[in-house]
């Protein structure tokens, strides 16, 4: 018997039979020295159900004033612990949609128009040194609101403290490029602005009137393709850049992190429709990005990316995030649903969750192997007490010709609760040039994969 390598990232390439590793709602986490195996394949968090708001999809969630706030259809509610929400008022139909908060006032942007809440007040700005510019985005810095105007390189300011009062002098323009922003995020008190040709790197220098200036350095020859991709994990800033590569900002230089299998799926994306979020969990830091057709995760604490995938669907249903009461609050993209992401939830909003793995090939380099024994060592006797899950079980199929057609073998049971000696075993499973291996769970229990083990006449791992 050999030790099979356990994938640790989706890594899938055009030219499949050369990388067919994928994870699905499943991650990697190194183990410690002197472990059983150097890692460890585990479940991806489910989602809890906790409360339901509004009547339409979930578009945006943001924590502030000590409070949840929710965008659901074309209205804001404030969610309390509790779950009970509560409507402010109706910002319009959504398009770019972004929230932010001084601490006393919660704007929402949903551009080109913004409103406000300041705990006792819902409505829209409507100071003529704001409609006359309009807003992309809004951050908080140094007691400033910050917003982007659209179809420019400016952005600008509330007067300093305010959340509804303008000032016409309150701007200044990225001019390192002449592009218009797209996006605009504050980092470590750095005002980041996104254009789709570059990005500035601005700050507070203290001067009079409105006080940012671009900081030295401060200009990147690279820029972002939709500001909804942005999002600060890990002591940094992420980003879809303009050449089809997800970026992160180490410093002045716009580190690559994304992988050709990545890349080769952007290229292939929708764009334009394209979000982020990101959130932290059992000490690993994850970027989100969807798109319609995809959901890559980027752990930052491996630096390996997995994807997300929602029953039945070609992405992620979660699409936004918001951390409140102790929870990591997420929204869900085609109803009302509000959740939370529970590493101790096998499922998603009560429905069924698919975690799987799929390995390199087995390549017998052009000679016949013959494949004598598979298994797989994983926490077993894990089952649930009645129900699906009672006896849980793991498929097994494999391909012969890298990934194009499929065949399925016989499941295999983890094992009831207590069986913490079964043993996931295949044999006899015959002959190939060049094997993949894939294997899936989707009862409602908990999977931790150690090793797996092949016994392979003729080829090599």
């Amino acid at each position: 018997m050999s030790r099979f390598p356990l994938p640790i990232a989706s890594n899938e390439l055009r030219s499949r039979p050369a990388s067919t590793a994928r994870l699905l709602n499943a991650y990697a986490e190194q183990l410690p020295q002197g472990a059983k195996s150097a890692v460890l394949l585990t479940r991806a968090a489910g989602v809890a159900d906790w409360t339901t708001v509004g009547n339409g999809v979930i578009q945006g969630a943001h924590a502030a004033l000590g409070s949840l706030f929710v965008v659901s259809g074309t209205k804001l509610y404030e969610v309390d612990e509790n779950g009970s929400a509560t409507e402010l008022g109706d910002i319009g139909t959504v398009g770019n949609l972004d929230i932010d908060s001084n601490g006393d006032t919660v704007v929402v942007v949903n551009e080109p128009n913004a409103f406000y809440w300041d705990g006792t007040t819902f409505g829209q700005i409507t100071d003529a040194d704001f409609t006359s510019r309009g807003a992309g985005d809004v951050e908080f810095v140094d007691n400033w609101l910050l917003f982007r105007e659209p179809n420019s390189g400016r952005f600008f300011g509330a007067d300093l403290g305010s959340a509804t009062s303008f000032d016409a002098l309150n701007f200044a323009t990225a001019e390192g490029f002449p592009d218009d922003l797209v996006g605009l995020k504050v980092d470590h008190r750095d005002v980041i602005l996104f254009g789709s040709e570059s990005v500035e790197i601005w700050g507070n220098v203290g001067i009079a009137g409105f006080p940012f200036e671009r900081v030295t350095n401060g200009y990147l020859e690279i820029g972002c393709f939709n500001g909804r991709t942005v999002a600060k994990q890990d002591n940094s800033v992420f980003w879809l850049a303009n050449d089809y590569t997800v970026r992160r900002l180490d410093g002045n230089t716009p580190i690559r992190v994304s992988s050709h299998a990545v890349e080769q799926s952007i290229v292939n994306a929708t764009i334009g429709s394209a979000r982020a979020f990101s959130y932290s969990q059992d000490g690993h830091l994850f970027y989100v990005l969807t798109f319609p057709e995809v959901t890559w995760v980027y752990d930052a604490t491996t630096q390996q990316w997995h994807e997300r995938q929602s029953y039945g669907r070609d992405n992620w249903d979660v699409i936004c995030h918001a951390k409140a009461y102790g929870r990591e609050i997420v929204g869900d993209q085609r109803s009302n649903k509000v959740g939370y992401l529970d590493p101790s939830t096998y499922d998603e909003w009560g429905n069924t969750l698919v975690m799987l793995w799929r390995y390199q090939p087995i390549y017998a380099e052009a000679n016949l192997a013959f494949h004598d024994r598979l298994e797989l060592v994983l926490e077993t006797g894990v089952g649930l007490t009645t129900g699906q899950g009672s006896d849980p079980e793991v498929l097994l199929r494999y391909s012969n010709d890298g990934g194009q057609t499929w065949t399925a073998l016989p499941n295999r049971s983890i094992g009831p609760i207590g069986r913490y000696d079964a043993r996931v075993v295949w044999s006899r499973l015959g002959s190939a040039r060049q094997r993949v291996y894939e294997m899936s769970v989707s009862d409602p229990v908990r999977v931790n994969v150690t090793d797996t083990q092949v016994e392979v006449r003729g080829g090599r791992l």
